[in-house]
């Protein structure tokens, strides 16, 4: 099954399995490397969040961090909402979880 996942600020403690999984993928999608405090690790980069528009370095960012942190999803498509006066991009990604 693929899932749609994008950036969020709303955390679910009591999530369990599949909704666990998604919400691990969406937590990474959310926060910047260094804003977790027990798993500094965790996020995106934030040399390319405050890039403007870097497509590329962000996707392998994301694919990086989903690989070392949320195994269990596997990334089938990445698409961007574009904020051009911002100079922002909003990951939108499909996955599917790896049994």
């Amino acid at each position: 099954m693929i899932y749609t996942l994008e950036p969020q600020s709303k955390v679910n403690l009591k999530a369990t399995g599949i909704d666990r999984i998604l919400q691990n993928g969406r937590n990474i999608l959310s926060v910047v490397i260094g804003e977790v405090i027990l798993a500094r690790g965790i996020g995106i980069n934030g040399d390319i969040v405050d890039s403007p528009l870097n497509r590329s370095a962000a996707l392998m960012d994301i694919q990086t961090q989903f690989k070392k942190y949320e195994p269990r999803l596997k990334i089938h498509k990445v698409t961007y909402l574009t904020d051009h006066q911002r100079g922002t991009l909003k990951p939108i990604m499909e996955v599917s979880i790896i049994e």
